[in-house]
C-alpha cells in the first residue's frame, strides 16, 4: 500500500528532473566564461613573466662572463695599443716572466662590439670569442693617474671604465634589460 505522502515525494522528486531554463544556462555560461578568461589571463601573464626572467638570467650571465674576462685582462694591461672608439680597445698583457720578474712575452688582446655582440680576440690563440650577445651599447672610458677623463692619451691611460647595456626584445618591446658598469685600474702600466 502506498502512502499518499510518499506519492507526493516521488512526484516532487521527479518534477526536479526537468532541464535548465534559458536564463539559468546563460548565467552559468557567463560565469564559466569569466572564470576561464581569468585563468587564461593568469596563465599568459605567468608565461610572459617566466620568459622575461629566463631572458634576464641569460643576458645577465653573458654580461657577467664578459665583465670577468675584461676585468682580468685590464688589470694586467702593460700598454694600450689602440682605442679607436668608445666600444673597441686593443691592449697588451704580459704572459711570461723570467726569474727576475721581467716580462719576456706579451699577448695582444682586443675587445670589440659588432652586431649586438661583445668579442674578445687573443693573439696567443688567434681566436676571437663571443663573450656576450644582446648588447645594446658598450662604452669604454679611459682615465689617467689623477682620475681625469679629459685629454687622456694612450701612453698615460691608467684606468678604464666599462659600461655595458644588454637588452632582449619581444617584437618591438623591451622584455629584459641589464646594465653592468665597472671601473678597473691598469696595474702594470707605467704612468
Amino acid at each position: 500500500m502506498i502512502i499518499p505522502n510518499e506519492i507526493w515525494k516521488k512526484r516532487h522528486w521527479m518534477g526536479d528532473c526537468r532541464g535548465l531554463t534559458l536564463a539559468e544556462t546563460l548565467v552559468a555560461t557567463a560565469v564559466g566564461a569569466i572564470i576561464l578568461v581569468g585563468a587564461m589571463t593568469t596563465y599568459i601573464i605567468s608565461v610572459r613573466s617566466f620568459a622575461a626572467m629566463a631572458n634576464y638570467d641569460i643576458i645577465h650571465g653573458d654580461g657577467r662572463i664578459a665583465v670577468e674576462y675584461f676585468a682580468k685582462d685590464m688589470r694586467a694591461v702593460t700598454n694600450v695599443i689602440s682605442f679607436p672608439n668608445s666600444s673597441n680597445i686593443t691592449v697588451t698583457i704580459p704572459t711570461g716572466f723570467n726569474s727576475s720578474g721581467v716580462v719576456t712575452n706579451i699577448a695582444t688582446i682586443s675587445y670589440s662590439t659588432t652586431g649586438g655582440a661583445f668579442y674578445r680576440y687573443d693573439s696567443r690563440t688567434g681566436n676571437t670569442n663571443m663573450l656576450a650577445t644582446n648588447i645594446n651599447s658598450v662604452a669604454l672610458i679611459l682615465y689617467d693617474l689623477a682620475g681625469n677623463t679629459n685629454s687622456v692619451t694612450l701612453p698615460n691611460a691608467k684606468g678604464i671604465q666599462l659600461n655595458m647595456e644588454l637588452m632582449t626584445f619581444v617584437g618591438s618591446k623591451t622584455q629584459s634589460e641589464d646594465i653592468l658598469s665597472a671601473r678597473y685600474d691598469m696595474r702594470n702600466t707605467v704612468p
